[in-house]
């Protein structure tokens, strides 16, 4: 996770200046873009939590002044979280599925907050965009979550009524989660075109393992990418 300064003391629960003195001593590193400090979550846990395996890999503080819009939607999925036959029989259940202990544990403090906010966000609108899908999310990014950002894949074979758009059950499940607005619009957009593909959608219903969920966004991706290389190649020679 990356964060800002005041992101960082709110992380720890500590003042604004404690980091400042720490970051002078050396007990943890940032990089100031833009007269504003960001932090590497990685590096910190492993400073005041001393875990040897706390979830996340160690990131270069170099990789603190990249943009992750761009990062194939197929990178933000893991095998680890999916749920290929969802127990869920209402919206509320299925929220707190997806949100589970099992899937964010290692990727949050407090799993009980992104899973309240994810039930707010719902009962503001439903986030079941019709044809049996549903892509329910926080309202706002969850700049202390310990990865970029999180697609979590749920499939219920009964159907759940999530009060989608055009009425009916939803049965494919895409809970996203990011640590900025400006992942989480890029997160939106990427599922937004993957949905529309017929291929992918049989995909998710039809898969057996969830590794076949990853190989099925990764083959649109990498369509997506070569239809995209060859008409900026016809632009170029008109």
């Amino acid at each position: 996770m990356i964060l800002t300064l005041k992101e960082f003391a709110e992380y720890l629960r500590v003042n604004e200046r404690t980091i400042l003195r720490m970051l002078k001593s050396g007990q943890i590193q940032g990089v100031k873009i833009g007269g504003q400090w960001r932090f590497n979550g990685g590096q910190i846990d492993k400073v005041f939590f001393n875990s040897e395996d706390h979830g996340e890999e160690e990131v270069p503080l170099s990789a603190l002044t990249q943009s992750l819009v761009g990062i194939p939607i197929s990178r933000m999925m893991a095998e680890s979280r999916m749920f290929l036959d969802m127990k869920a029989t209402s919206s509320e259940e299925a929220i707190r599925e997806l949100t589970s202990p099992q899937i964010f544990n290692t990727l949050v403090l407090d799993v009980n907050d992104v899973t309240e906010k994810c039930l707010a966000r719902e009962a503001l609108l439903s986030t079941g965009v019709g044809n049996g899908m549903a892509v329910p999310h926080p309202r706002d990014p969850i700049p202390t979550l310990r990865a970029p950002g999180v697609v979590v894949f749920g499939r219920s074979k009964a159907g759940i009524d999530f009060n989608a758009v055009d009425g009916k059950p939803v049965h494919l499940f895409f809970l996203i989660c990011s640590q900025n607005i400006e992942l989480h619009l890029h997160l939106m957009g990427c599922l937004a075109k993957l949905l529309r593909s017929e291929a992918f959608v049989k995909t998710c219903e039809n898969a057996t393992e969830p590794a076949d969920i990853i190989k099925g966004a990764m083959e649109f991706e990498r369509a997506e990418f070569l239809t995209d290389g060859m008409a900026s190649l016809e632009d170029e020679e008109n």
